[in-house]
């Protein structure tokens, strides 16, 4: 049985690559709703980057395949299951624990040294009865009426919960012939479909901020605290079966250039632009993700840099600490500068567009300062103790979320 496999290294420049848009997405919304970087009336680019979510989704589903695959393909033992599951809570827990457990007790400093916190959207995400959903990892599970604690975590729920799935979907999806992987790719999309127009508009939001309601109209897919893990599965499953095209060779002639990938870049672009339905925008994904993992000598030598793997090595950290430290910033100045209880709940004030780029280039460089230390010295240590101590003696490809 093989248990190492090639390391697909454009990938993980992609993954750095989406984990910071996912960063300036957030830092849009903290500054002044999502309009801040970018005028609405210029184009909805940033307020679209939400789908680098879905990205990760289909990279995962990839990934998986990559990785794990083979282990699963005739049957599922206990074995191999035990190993999987160790090695991917070795993969995401010890991060989401250790941003879980900053973020209460930041939370808790706060109130303990006097401070009363009235924004609605704090008050409703920092409920400590919802911890135990954090702890496993359920919070995005439909068990909770709103983002708690680390917001961006929500994925990492829903992608756990695909993890335990995965290996009992790799027999019957990867021994699909061509007519019944193009039937579930179609599923997929009709998911996505589904999504749009039954789940978005049945999503609750908190009686306290319904200024934070997604809007029907934007025919999005932004589903998240509630039916997430809809949103997960049918990316997940895409990138299952785009695999089984790369494994194949399939359009390799067609998708294995820099400018197939450039050429399928800008089309999403014009999607997320022209706010066009998120589910002909979540379409490119697969492309790109299929023209990268081909490659060619010049793409190869582009994503070979040290800096984009670096950054693509600390994605996970990225996407993890970036809310954190955008709290600790909100909670900080809450502290010496308290709000006026008696001012109405709503989105916080604008601020220009120059000042709005300063501050987040400003925060992007800071967010890959700790994600270098968080990677470094909570995400490797941790994970390569519990491989050690209870996981399988070896060594597998690192090209995943």
């Amino acid at each position: 049985m093989k248990l190492s496999t090639p390391y697909l290294s454009n990938l993980t420049p992609l993954r750095g690559i989406a984990a910071l848009l996912t960063v300036m997405f957030h830092v849009d919304l903290m500054l002044g709703g999502g309009n801040v970087l970018l005028k609405f009336k210029d184009s909805f680019l940033i307020n679209r980057m939400y789908l680098m979510v879905d990205f990760f989704f289909v990279l995962s589903g990839f990934i998986m395949c990559h990785v794990y695959a083979n282990r699963f393909i005739t049957s599922v033992s206990k074995n191999e299951f035990k190993h999987f599951t160790i090695a991917r809570f070795a993969r995401v827990y010890p991060l989401h624990l250790f941003t879980l457990l900053y973020c209460i007790l930041l939370y808790s400093f706060f109130l303990l040294a006097g401070g009363v916190d009235t924004n609605p959207i704090s008050l409703v995400s920092n409920d400590f009865k919802t911890i135990p959903s954090h702890l496993l990892l359920l919070h995005s599970m439909n068990v909770n009426e709103w983002f708690t604690w680390n917001n961006a975590s929500w994925s990492i729920s829903t992608e756990w919960w695909m993890y335990m799935l995965f290996p009992f979907l790799v027999k019957p999806f990867l021994k699909l012939n061509s007519f019944g992987r193009a039937i579930v790719i179609l599923a997929c999309f009709a998911g996505y479909v589904f999504i749009t127009f039954v789940i978005v508009p049945i999503v609750t939001v908190p009686a306290s901020i319904p200024f934070v309601a997604v809007n029907p109209a934007d025919l999005t897919i932004n589903v998240s605290y509630q039916y997430g893990f809809l949103r997960c599965l049918f990316g997940f499953v895409l990138g299952m079966m785009v695999y089984q095209y790369y494994v194949e060779g399939t359009a390799k002639r067609l998708f294995a250039n820099g400018y197939a990938l450039l050429l399928l870049t800008l089309g999403l672009g014009l999607c997320l632009h022209f706010a066009v339905p998120d589910v002909f925008s979540v379409a490119f994904f697969p492309l790109i993700l299929l023209s990268a993992a081909y490659g060619s000598k010049r793409m190869d030598a582009f994503f070979g840099t040290k800096p984009l793997q670096r950054i693509g090595d600390w994605s996970f950290s990225i996407y993890l600490v970036h809310q954190p430290l955008m709290y600790t910033i909100g909670t900080i100045m809450s502290y010496l500068n308290p709000p006026n209880p008696n001012a109405p709940a709503g989105l916080p004030p604008q601020i220009d567009m120059l000042t709005g780029w300063v501050i987040c280039i400003v925060f992007i460089a800071f967010t890959l300062l700790i994600s270098y230390l968080t990677y470094r010295f909570v995400e490797v240590p941790a994970r390569n103790w519990i491989n050690a101590r209870w996981g399988k003696k070896v060594v597998l490809s690192t090209a995943n979320r």
